[in-house]
């Protein structure tokens, strides 16, 4: 196990290498407590809602992302998704994700985004969000969601979603690099809603209003050839071999088993970059999450398949957002 491995799952449980760094995670904690009293953004020239987490690692944001595109979408609004753009290596600044870049360019998760089967408008990269948002609406865009973003306080978004999932989303309680958290547990009154899995252990408070979500597995779709689906009935007692190169590996890992596979878990690091003798040689078939798929499509073999999942937010939902977006439908 690395140093990192080893930390990560000291976050979750605890030890003597979490402790040791207390003093400095106390420290984060302080420095983004002062960041939040002191840095004032400024709004862009269009709605804007940001969807972050207070933790690093995966926490289902990407597919809530997408799928609060759809529903924007539906309700009228020509909508944009903003991306940093992580370990993208794009052409120009602020820039436009083609369906056929490839994850070096456009990155892993904002490809994923963008190919969203025609459903998600636009996803625009730059780590000067400012920009971004002004490219979006040069291109006729009148809402855009941040795919992260809560801690980038030189913008004043409209809403603020705070993601959580997982029995425990907060880890130990400590900031960086003593715990997964970016800035103190407070920090979550400065969202406008929580939106949390049926995991989520959050302790109940005055505060943002709570949605549920869940993360639904629909079918099984060829790497190599997206028009190829299988049913999720075909899992059932069957061995495959399970790749993930994500955060939380253990959640896909679970989703498998939950639906009759026997995954045999090959895991890689977090945003790692695939290539075709990672995989050449694993047995098969192959099941690995959508996320890796959008870099390893060129040299996926016949018996590979992606394990498509969307994100179903709760009824309740949907008013909220309506109600909360009224001033901006002027």
């Amino acid at each position: 196990m690395t140093l990192r491995q080893t930390l990560e799952q000291q976050w979750q449980e605890g030890g003597p290498l979490a402790t040791a760094l207390r003093p400095l995670g106390a420290l984060t904690g302080k420095v983004a407590q002062w960041r939040r009293r002191h840095i004032r953004g400024r709004a862009a020239s269009i709605p804007t809602i940001v969807v972050g987490n207070l933790a690093v690692g995966g926490s289902g944001k990407t597919p809530l992302v997408a799928a609060l595109a759809r529903q924007l979408a539906a309700a009228g609004w020509r909508v944009a998704i903003i991306s940093r753009g992580y370990g993208a290596r794009p052409p120009h600044w602020p820039y436009r994700v083609q369906h056929d870049d490839s994850p070096q360019q456009a990155g892993d998760e904002p490809l994923l985004l963008a190919q969203e089967q025609g459903r998600t408008q636009a996803v625009y990269l730059c780590p000067d969000r400012h920009r971004a948002i002004a490219a979006a609406a040069m291109d006729g865009y009148n809402l855009v969601l941040l795919d992260d973003g809560f801690q980038h306080l030189a913008l004043q978004p409209s809403l603020r979603l705070l993601v959580f999932s997982g029995p425990r989303p907060l880890g130990n309680g400590h900031c960086l690099p003593a715990g997964p958290l970016r800035e103190c547990p407070d920090a979550m009154l400065h969202a406008d809603a929580l939106l949390m899995d049926a995991a989520a252990a959050i302790p109940e408070r005055n505060g943002p209003p709570r949605f549920l979500f869940r993360i639904q597995p629909k079918d099984l779709v060829a790497v190599n050839d997206p028009t190829r689906t299988r049913s999720l009935d075909s899992l059932q007692g069957q061995h495959v071999t399970a790749v993930t190169g994500i955060a939380r590996p253990q959640r896909f890992i679970a989703s498998l088993e939950g639906l009759g596979a026997i995954p045999d878990p090959r895991f890689f690091p977090d945003h790692h970059p695939f290539c075709a003798s990672d995989i050449a040689h694993l047995p098969r078939p192959l099941v690995m999450t959508a996320k890796d798929a959008v870099k390893c499509r060129e040299f996926a073999q016949a018996d590979d398949w992606t394990l498509r999942i969307e994100a179903e937010l709760e009824p309740s939902f949907q008013p909220w957002l309506e109600q909360s977006l009224l001033p901006w439908r002027s």
